[in-house]
């Protein structure tokens, strides 16, 4: 048992040390970036870049793409996966160092050679190319997903809601040029029925619980969200909610 908890401290002092190394190289890379952007030198940036990306993305580990499974904000996402990077490196020196006993005997020759240059070096090998491989195959295979707004985006419900809005505007403006109503008139949803296309319920088509403000006629229309409408975090997306009282106005 003492052995055992001896390879863990081993292990973890090991773990420190690569993830200083690692810090420090990542620190070059981002200090270098953006002292020399204003430069534009393609070949420089690239010099601090390459180790600024991989510094960072072996540093953080697989958290973020593991957090993007849950609904939780991207603030929320930044902060956790902050706040994991120190169990994550305490979780791989302990790994690193079990490891390396599974190679040593439990005699005291073997023990005393444990804590030797040489060990300590594998066990730094081993974090190193543990942590690459967690991160990069999180990251690179795994995700995170970069989806665009599609279907269940925010942006898709925005898109939509104009769209539909376009549709209401269209309407009313041909309710208008054809039944030339007072200025100070305010035109109803009653009234452009007949000039839009209804959905399959023969209303007007709307996302949600959507209430669209005609406006009288020398003013512009516009649509308010009357509930609030939940998107559940798909990818690397945050969680969008549009609150009760979202305008939504034509471009």
């Amino acid at each position: 048992m003492n052995s055992r908890r001896q390879s863990v401290i081993e292990g973890l002092k090991q773990a420190a040390w690569v993830f200083r190394a690692i810090l420090l190289l990542a620190g070059i890379g981002w200090i270098g970036l953006f002292t020399f952007s204003p430069i534009q030198n393609q070949v420089i940036s690239w010099f601090f870049e390459l180790p600024a990306r991989f510094g960072s993305v072996v540093l953080i580990g697989p958290s973020p793409t593991l957090l993007t499974l849950f609904d939780i904000t991207n603030s929320q996402l930044f902060i956790l996966s902050g706040l994991l990077i120190i169990p994550y490196w305490v979780c791989l020196g302990i790994i690193a160092g079990l490891q390396q006993r599974l190679y040593h005997n439990t005699d005291s020759n073997q023990d005393q050679d444990f804590f030797s240059d040489k060990a300590a070096k594998q066990i730094r090998w081993n974090i190193v190319i543990l942590s690459i491989i967690l991160a990069f195959v999180f990251w690179s295979l795994l995700g995170p997903n970069f989806i665009p707004d599609g279907r269940y985006s925010a942006g898709a419900y925005e898109n939509g809601a104009i769209n539909n809005l376009r549709q209401v505007d269209a309407a009313r403006n041909e309710f208008v040029l054809e039944k030339t109503p007072p200025t100070n008139y305010i035109v109803t949803e009653a009234d452009i029925m007949p000039y839009i296309k209804l959905n399959s319920d023969g209303k007007i088509p709307r996302l949600g619980q959507m209430r669209y403000v005609l406006n009288p006629i020398d003013k512009p229309v516009y649509a308010v969200l009357e509930s609030d409408c939940r998107f559940p975090r798909r990818g690397w997306h945050e969680g969008f909610t549009f609150t009760n009282g979202t305008i939504f106005r034509l471009p």
